[in-house]
């Protein structure tokens, strides 16, 4: 690699100048007094002899350890595999689904012992519907029988026996009674969502329930409201606490809304004093799919699949406290407040981020809906074909007015009962009201017939429909009943 002396490779003129320039110093890093005789072709350098060689060694040994080094790092590329992370990655996946397997046979069980008891349910709901059309045909029979024995068979009796029967036939074809199973490609949990397909076309007009075929047990319950939609149920017990039940009726106790002001009001003279955090109404929002839960001061809305509440920003006319709300479509939202007058505002809605719901604006306000100024709201609710309900109080007397209303609040009927008052309603599909009376006695008002017939059941703490073909009855404080009807 060096050379001592001159190099012959080198021009002419460098050996001629290195020749006669015999003062030139060695060119070492460490300064050198001493005269450079030599020149490494590697680079430019003149050196003495003794820095020749200690310059030739320094780079030779760098060269080793370039070359150990060049020779190491090539035998760990010569190695290197993913091997290792694969086998990393597969343990993980393995690990990952043995988790996964494990879940799904504990979610197979548990769906199997579903299945089992909906089976089991399904089984008792088809044989009380089958005892019931057993029943009926047998009447029916009878009746046939009756008149063919006499001899002389009457059209007007024949008409009446065939009508019942083409009844009878038409209940019976729209009739669906199998196991229901819905698969989904969601989270675990929600693989798999199994239910009863139950639903039949009623012929009774008083809404009478074929048979109650599900208990749930509830404590010290003080009001309720249910999702047709989604089979769930929002109850409210004696402690304001709320307790949410879904499909599966698994119950899980939620935290109520709090207002930032805790102290208690007096609404009016012909109100109880309650607190700010009571809350005064829960009613289904179909259109959004949430719950609405009121407070005296405050809106809330309950989100079933966040399982979170969210405050509704909404502006008190006149700082009067709220008292009940309805919603309307998927717009629209009434609200009632607690005062003397009947006050009544329509507010416009839309749907925001993750379902939120946004009170854009009050539309309209009636300030005094009825002539007499010492009537008040108690309670307001809709039914699916856009008939309002409201029932007016008057001042703390036990006067009760059940009236219906169109969207624009005009008066369509005042629905009145013999010799009582109407102390609470519930809307039940289009065209009837279930009505608990102020002594104790129960009827379903239907309002194409403009009539009210005694209710087959009693309903204290109210009444909603669930699911295609069932209602929730609140039967006591510590029960909810379900029913086909």
């Amino acid at each position: 690699m060096f050379n001592t002396g001159f190099i012959l490779s080198s021009p002419p003129s460098q050996l001629l100048s290195a020749a006669i320039n015999p003062t030139s110093l060695c060119q070492n890093e460490i300064e050198c007094p001493k005269i450079a005789h030599h020149s490494c072709h590697h680079c430019p350098k003149s050196l003495c002899l003794e820095h020749l060689n200690e310059h030739n060694t320094r780079n030779i040994m760098r060269a080793e350890v370039l070359s150990q080094e060049l020779t190491d790092l090539l035998e760990i590329v010569s190695n290197l595999t993913t091997e290792k992370a694969s086998e990393n990655t597969h343990n993980k996946l393995d690990a990952w689904k043995n988790q996964m397997f494990d879940s799904i046979e504990n979610m197979y069980k548990s769906r199997l012992d579903e299945i089992n008891c909906l089976e089991t349910e399904l089984n008792q709901r088809g044989d009380i519907l089958k005892q019931y059309l057993q029943s009926k045909l047998s009447s029916i029979g009878t009746q046939l029988l009756q008149i063919q024995t006499i001899g002389e068979i009457s059209k007007k009796e024949l008409s009446s026996i065939e009508y019942d029967f083409n009844q009878l036939t038409q209940f019976f074809e729209s009739i669906q009674c199998e196991l229901h199973i819905d698969t989904k490609n969601i989270v675990l949990k929600d693989l798999i969502n199994v239910y009863n397909l139950f639903s039949c076309k009623s012929i009774s007009p008083h809404r009478t329930p074929i048979k109650f075929y599900r208990t749930i047990s509830v404590q010290s319950m003080k009001k309720f409201a249910s999702s047709k939609e989604n089979e769930s149920i929002l109850w409210l017990d004696n402690e304001r606490k709320l307790h949410y039940i879904d499909r599966r009726f698994q119950t899980r106790i939620l935290a109520a809304p709090q207002t930032l002001i805790t102290s208690s009001i007096v609404l009016s003279d012909h109100h109880k004093r309650i607190n700010n955090d009571d809350i005064v109404d829960i009613k289904w929002c179909s259109f959004s799919e949430l719950f609405l839960v009121l407070l005296p001061r405050s809106l809330f809305s309950f989100d079933q699949k966040t399982n979170q509440f969210q405050e509704i920003s909404v502006a008190r006319h006149k700082n009067y406290p709220f008292r009940c709300i309805s919603c309307f479509d998927n717009t629209l939202i009434y609200i009632s407040y607690c005062t003397l007058g009947t006050y009544i505002e329509l507010w416009k809605y839309s749907y925001g981020h993750e379902n939120d719901i946004y009170m854009n604006e009050c539309i309209k306000r009636w300030d005094c809906l009825t002539d007499d100024k010492n009537e008040w709201i108690s309670h307001m609710n809709t039914n699916s074909n856009s008939t309002i309900g409201l029932l007016i109080c008057r001042g703390s007397s036990i006067y009760r007015r059940f009236e219906l209303r169109n969207e624009n609040l005009y008066l369509l009927k005042i629905v009145q009962l013999e010799n009582d008052y109407v102390d609470a309603f519930f809307p039940f599909q289009h065209n009837y009201w279930f009505i608990k009376s102020s002594s104790g006695k129960y009827y379903v008002y239907s309002v194409e017939k403009n009539t009210s017939y005694v209710s087959a059941f009693n309903f204290p703490f109210g009444v909603q429909e669930f699911g295609i073909n069932s209602i929730v009855i609140g039967t006591e404080q510590e029960k909810l009943i379900l029913s086909d009807i």
